[in-house]
């Protein structure tokens, strides 16, 4: 099951834990708890389902309601057109309260896929940190080679030009690759574990989408979910190291004879 599959299913998922013993949800839901990103989703389905039951909660229906549409049944039963025009035809508050509650349902049900998404970089480097420290499936491809990594990369997200510092670009302790997606933002990722020690992964994506993006070609060094990160932009992408140790090996990258040093390695 992928991530798209999961969220179909748990689009059905009944708000207040009602389909927790639901053996048909059990394999999505056992993603949400080792995928960050589905995890944060559903926490936004169910918190949108919960609204909208509280606002369909406030509307009240006249105790009377239910008599006059049996009455009406027996009297003369009408197709449902006809029941639903003349419903609205008595002008009553019912009528319209049910009105209300269909249009507010159906427009937000329409619209909700369509919000804009609030790409925060802290949002995006809290995700990104996860993933490195605690996704199992930590690269799609083992390879030592950079130019090798960047084809692979390429034929995914169309990535074929990356700005890494001089001690990043020459491939040192290259383990692998992998293609992620963030808020359906493509995101490339290198990982390094150099011989001498540490273990970094770089992160990279348009920069476009942050309102916020880091500096361009000077290193931002900081902390996110525990971890040390530096993060960057350069020609339109971002980018961000996340360190599996201290932040010693992520200044160590960018050490005075290297300050400033980015350089461009394309196919």
């Amino acid at each position: 099951m992928n991530r798209d599959e999961a969220k179909l299913i748990l689009q059905a998922w009944r708000p207040g834990g009602r389909d927790a013993g639901d053996p048909s949800f059990a394999e999505a839901l056992a993603m949400v708890e080792k995928d960050a990103e589905l995890s944060a989703w559903f926490e936004e389905q169910q918190a949108f389902d919960a609204r909208i039951v509280g606002s369909m909660q406030q509307v009240r229906v006249p105790s009377r309601l239910k008599a006059e549409i049996l009455a009406e049944n027996k009297t003369k039963p009408a197709p449902l057109l006809g029941w639903w025009r003349e419903f609205f035809a008595r002008q009553s508050p019912a009528a319209w309260a049910v009105a209300t509650v269909i249009l507010v349902v159906l427009g937000v049900t329409l619209v909700r896929d369509h919000w804009p998404v609030k790409t925060v970089f802290a949002d995006y480097s809290a995700q990104m940190v996860d993933t490195a420290m605690l996704d199992q499936h930590h690269v799609d491809r083992e390879v030592s080679d950079l130019k090798i990594a960047i084809a692979s990369l390429s034929m995914d997200l169309a990535e074929n030009d990356l700005a890494l510092p001089g001690r990043l670009e020459r491939g040192i302790g290259l383990q692998g690759c992998r293609a992620l997606e963030w808020h359906g933002q493509k995101v490339a990722m290198l990982c390094f574990m150099p011989k001498t020690g540490g273990h970094v992964d770089v992160f990279m994506t348009a920069a476009a989408i942050f309102p916020d993006a880091p500096p361009a070609d000077q290193p931002r060094f900081a902390v996110s979910n525990g971890s040390p990160i530096a993060s960057w932009t350069h020609a339109g992408e971002t980018y961000l190291a996340v360190s599996h140790g201290d932040e010693t090996i992520l200044k160590i990258l960018w050490s005075p004879e290297q300050a400033g040093a980015f350089k461009e390695f394309s196919l």
